[in-house]
């Protein structure tokens, strides 16, 4: 992936694949065997197991791949804020997922985005590649979906080893007074 965005992303996917909160309905513990993490599957000394997540909250779709939650310093919402506002939306509620997989497998990311993109279909959501001026990067795609009254805006990051899956509600942006 080339542009300023790769360094925030591989550093949010390093440390920043956070858990939910242990009452959340969408979180799996991770910490089995094979579960995806280093150590054969166990957490770091001193450390808990990252967690997976079942599905979207906001879009109420399923996960066939599980993704870590991200946490968000706010680079995210800067983001997902100015692609909003190039389609004059502005996002409400917010998600960020990440995935890892082995270097260069693209059969394996390509499948994660199959996957991910059939899940909002099967959900109902009817999805769309749009084009917004606020992002340059030609590896980053940018999905606008909409059901019923309800529209997001997905943006999907794609790296050697891993991708990221930012998601927001949006609603109309409110016309600027003058």
């Amino acid at each position: 992936m080339r542009g300023w965005m790769r360094p925030l992303i591989l550093s949010a996917l390093m440390l920043g694949a956070a858990p939910f909160t242990a009452g959340s309905a969408l979180a799996q513990n991770t910490g089995g065997q094979n579960g995806g993490t280093q150590n054969g599957g166990k957490p770091a000394a001193g450390k808990e197991a990252p967690k997976t997540v079942a599905g979207s909250a906001i879009a109420q779709a399923p996960f066939t791949e599980q993704p870590f939650q991200l946490q968000d310093d706010g680079t995210y919402k800067e983001f997902l804020g100015a692609a909003a506002a190039d389609l004059n939306r502005r996002c409400t509620k917010q998600e960020n997922y990440g995935w890892e997989f082995k270097k260069d497998d693209d059969a394996r990311r390509d499948q994660i985005l199959d996957s991910t993109l059939g899940g909002f279909r099967k959900a109902g959501w009817k999805l769309g590649e749009v084009k917004v001026r606020s992002i340059r990067d030609p590896g980053t795609t940018v999905y606008s979906a909409e059901k019923a009254k309800q529209r997001l805006l997905a943006v999907w990051t794609p790296m050697e080893d891993a991708a990221i899956l930012l998601l927001c509600e949006t609603e109309a942006a409110q016309a600027t007074k003058k």
